[in-house]
Formats: C-alpha cells, sequence, structure tokens
C-alpha cells in the first residue's frame, strides 16, 4: 500500500469530510471509518487528528453539531453540513476537477 503525502490529505481533508457529511450526518469516529472503508484502508486518519477540522469546519459556519442519544450506547456529537459547507464543497470539487483536467490534458495517466 503506498502512502499519500501529508500535504495531499492535509488539502483535502475538508472536502473529504465535507463529502461524507453531504451524504449522511455522522460523528468523528464513523468519518473516520468510511474514509479508511471506501479508500481500502490507503487513507487511514488518526482519530484524534479529524476533531481540529471538525473544530475549524464549526467555527467557519460549514457544519454544525449536536448531540444524539442511542439507547444502550453513550451520547454522540454528531456533525451535519450547512448551507455554508455544501458551497465550499461545490468550489472543492471544481478546484479537484481542474487539477484532474490539467493531468488529463497533459496525457499523465496513473499506473502501479
Amino acid at each position: 500500500m503506498k502512502s499519500i503525502s501529508k500535504e495531499l490529505l492535509g488539502a483535502s481533508a475538508i472536502p473529504i469530510i465535507l463529502s461524507v457529511l453531504q451524504k449522511q450526518d455522522s460523528y468523528g469516529y464513523e468519518i473516520v471509518q468510511t474514509v479508511k472503508n471506501i479508500t481500502n484502508q490507503e487513507i487511514n486518519w488518526k482519530y484524534a487528528s479529524i476533531y481540529p477540522v471538525l473544530r475549524k469546519l464549526e467555527n467557519s459556519n460549514m457544519i454544525k453539531s449536536y448531540w444524539k442519544m442511542q439507547e444502550n450506547e453513550r451520547p454522540r456529537k454528531y456533525y451535519t453540513i450547512l448551507s455554508n459547507g455544501k458551497k465550499q464543497l461545490e468550489k472543492n470539487i471544481h478546484e479537484w476537477e481542474l487539477i484532474y483536467s490539467i493531468f488529463e490534458q497533459l496525457g499523465i495517466t496513473y499506473e502501479e
């Protein structure tokens, strides 16, 4: 398994988190597990590292948190995406598509 650079992970953390929350409300541990599963464990964030990003998104009014209690479980802090977060995600997707199109136009392909 090839590792992804810290720089690329840092640049992609916000759009990835917003994408997960676009699908459904979630909590920190579940977000990390979702990303880990869909990338076949190639992105394996440390659980504690996601919370500063979630706080930053919440402070920027892109997401909102709320507590949810489920039977026989401890309370969990869930996050939901807000309209500012959806706008930011659209912007990020456009930026990533632009970068990808540069590789395509240059004839760059991925080979293992």
